[in-house]
């Protein structure tokens, strides 16, 4: 798996040839929701007044934050001044095209943004849990290649291999921006135990499927997470966030 945080300031500087993911413990930035409220447009202020139960409020507020942080410090600008528009099929993307590819995900307690101008880009994290079915689940959306994969790996570890293929899978869909458009079946991924980079294959289109690079990221043993970008010989540099790196005005 990917691991490691080389990534020590968020300096803005992006080769053509990365993706930049970012982390961040959300409870541990709950303390600054005040000063991080502001930065969000009205649109965003509105949804988040719509949440009724705190802690999806309070998510969706901070993720929103750092990901106009994060996209303004590439973009040199104010966060306040990053506009989003949504694509076909409802995938956030810059208003203005100029070449820098985003997406974010987030689960209970943690959200991941990637960045890179490599090409389209997508992200997944979800926390490992157990009050769910594997087996079925893998038979219902994974491929039949990936659905015999899990069924293969052992009973203690089917949870975590399940949303280890999960979240590749959401990686790729989110990338191409297809939404529920995409087929899960018409694709695999299946992960290797220490190996970071994964190898998709989209069934009946071999060529395809060599235009596009995923890799699994190891966030902490709790989580599992994936990022996937159409675009080959790139690397993968990972960095954690925190309030207190930045200066919020």
């Amino acid at each position: 798996m990917m691991t490691g945080s080389d990534l020590i300031e968020m300096d803005g500087i992006l080769s053509s040839n990365e993706i930049h993911v970012w982390h961040t413990d959300l409870t541990a930035q709950e303390e600054a929701i005040e000063k991080l409220f502001p930065l969000l447009d009205h649109h965003e202020q509105s949804r988040a007044a719509r949440f009724i139960v705190p802690e999806p409020r309070i998510q969706f507020i901070l993720s929103r934050a750092f990901l106009r942080i994060t996209l303004g410090r590439y973009l040199h600008i104010e966060p306040r001044d990053v506009h989003f528009q949504l694509a076909e099929h409802g995938k956030p993307e810059l208003a203005e095209q100029n070449g820098l590819y985003f997406n974010l995900s987030h689960t209970d307690g943690e959200t991941v943004i990637a960045v890179t101008r490599a090409g389209r880009v997508g992200i997944d994290v979800e926390r490992i849990r157990e009050n769910l079915d594997p087996l079925q689940l893998g038979t219902r959306f994974f491929s039949t290649k990936e659905s015999e994969w899990l069924r293969s790996q052992p009973a203690d570890q089917r949870f975590a291999a399940f949303f280890a293929c999960w979240t590749a899978k959401e990686a790729y869909v989110k990338a191409r921006g297809a939404g529920l458009s995409a087929p899960l079946d018409g694709f695999g991924v299946i992960p290797h135990p220490g190996e970071s980079e994964l190898q998709l294959e989209i069934y009946g289109k071999p060529e395809e499927s060599k235009r596009w690079s995923m890799w699994q990221l190891y966030l902490g043993a709790a989580l599992q997470s994936a990022v996937a970008v159409e675009a080959v010989n790139c690397q993968v540099r990972v960095g954690s966030w925190s309030t207190a790196a930045v200066k919020i005005s």
